[in-house]
């Protein structure tokens, strides 16, 4: 009876301490650089990374969900790496329409290898929105108190403003975006759909692309590494599927798809065994990726 306790303690235990010491890894800081905003001004935000040198760190980027605030642009330095340990900052730079009085935001971090994603969050920090109208309300001082001028010379009185046909340029203009919006409501958010889901795709060929080039003509692990993840990061986002945290066997498992699994099985080796042939695998995720994203455009077009 003993043996079996100690067997099932010991087994615990060689599961629990990996995750541990994965996960004090990646070391995150970040915050807003300013304390306070007005309602459309710009805010600048850093998130910084320090973690071993060996390790593949992704931030986000532009396509990443950023609410309540709105991506600008963003300023990344490069890395550092002193004595094993890297050391990745960037600033992003936001706009804010929200009218909360305080507003939060927490950053992630992912550490990428062939298997999954790792996900480090940083600590919420929050900003304050600063009123545009200073009001001063004289609570304690009576009327007769009040420090009141008289003023004997002509004022120059102007015309009332027409009020009557403001109201109804107004409700028409009202009455027209709401027809608009029932008429071409639907086409509207298939344009603003689409239009995000091309530029999500034409980042993700464009930096896919970078990495895998340079692999035609020397295999590298740390590249196919990089390329693996992000095509698994890219489905994620487009398919609402967790790709990043599931194996190999179980990405296969739920696609069910023979020859993509080949593939994935082919990269493994090249990372893990002695094969260098990677870029037939790797040209068939990039194929995988644009048939994905057709049939996302249609859905989209036809929904």
């Amino acid at each position: 009876m003993m043996h079996r306790v100690f067997r099932k303690v010991t087994i615990l235990f060689l599961f629990i301490v990996p995750t541990l010491l994965q996960a004090q890894e990646v070391k995150i800081k970040a915050g807003f650089i300013q304390d306070s905003l007005r309602l459309g001004d710009q805010l600048d935000y850093y998130l910084v990374a320090r973690y071993p040198s060996q390790l593949t760190v992704l931030f986000p980027d532009s396509i990443f969900d950023f609410s309540p605030f709105e991506f600008h642009k963003k300023n990344y330095f490069p890395t550092q790496t002193i004595q094993g340990e890297s050391y990745d900052s960037v600033v992003y730079r936001f706009y804010s329409f929200e009218v909360d009085d305080v507003q939060y935001l927490a950053l992630p971090v992912f550490s990428v290898n062939a298997r999954d994603c790792t996900v480090y969050v940083s600590p919420k920090d929050s900003v304050f929105l600063k009123s545009m109208v200073e009001a001063t309300v004289l609570d304690s001082v009576t009327a007769q108190d009040l420090p009141l001028k008289t003023n004997t010379l002509y004022q120059k009185v102007y015309q009332l403003f027409n009020y009557p046909i403001l109201l109804i340029a107004g409700g028409s203009l009202i009455v027209i975006s709401i027809l608009t919006w029932i008429i071409f409501g639907k086409r509207i958010r298939k344009y603003l759909k689409l239009k995000k889901l091309k530029k999500a795709h034409s980042k993700f060929t464009e930096s896919y692309a970078s990495i895998v080039t340079p692999l035609r003509d020397r295999f590298v692990v740390d590249k196919t590494e990089t390329a693996l993840s992000l095509w698994k990061i890219y489905l994620e986002h487009l398919e609402r599927k967790p790709y990043t945290k599931l194996t190999t066997r179980e990405t296969i498992r739920l696609e069910n798809d023979e020859e993509l699994g080949k593939s994935l099985h082919l990269l493994d080796k090249a990372i893990y065994g002695n094969s260098t042939s990677v870029m037939p695998s790797l040209e068939h995720l990039h194929r995988v990726a644009n048939e994905r994203f057709n049939k996302k455009v249609e859905e989209v077009k036809h929904g």
